[in-house]
């Protein structure tokens, strides 16, 4: 599996190997796979150009995501995070939804907050 790191604005920075290392043990945890995973790092106003595009809906988010097949792409924005901590939270939540995961209660919420944290914790 490919994981590409790609950084279209902002300056906070992520450490590389720490994204690929969460992105494949949350992967192999979930029994899931992937031959490429995309995560881009961008603005808010990236990810509001995004949100009306494929959503229709008028204003930025924390991160969108793409499950493309073989292919999944998480877009980040880096305006929305307050630490680096915070981005690579976000990559976390950005692939849970990917793999299918949603957070259309409160029970499901939840559920993905736990495994991020987890993710997150065990790394």
């Amino acid at each position: 599996m490919r994981i590409n790191i790609y950084k279209a604005s902002g300056s906070m920075r992520v450490e590389k190997g720490r994204v690929r290392r969460l992105l494949r043990r949350a992967l192999g945890d979930e029994g899931k796979d992937f031959s490429e995973i995309n995560v881009i790092l961008a603005d808010d106003q990236y990810l509001r150009g995004l949100n009306e595009t494929w959503f229709r809906k008028k204003h930025s988010t924390n991160v969108i995501s793409f499950n493309l097949g073989d292919v999944a792409e998480i877009y980040v924005s880096q305006d929305r995070a307050r630490d680096v901590e915070e981005l690579y939270y976000f990559i976390l939540h950005g692939l849970l939804h990917v793999i299918g995961y949603h957070h259309r209660d409160e029970k499901e919420s939840l559920c993905m907050e736990k495994k991020c944290l987890e993710y997150l914790a065990h790394e």
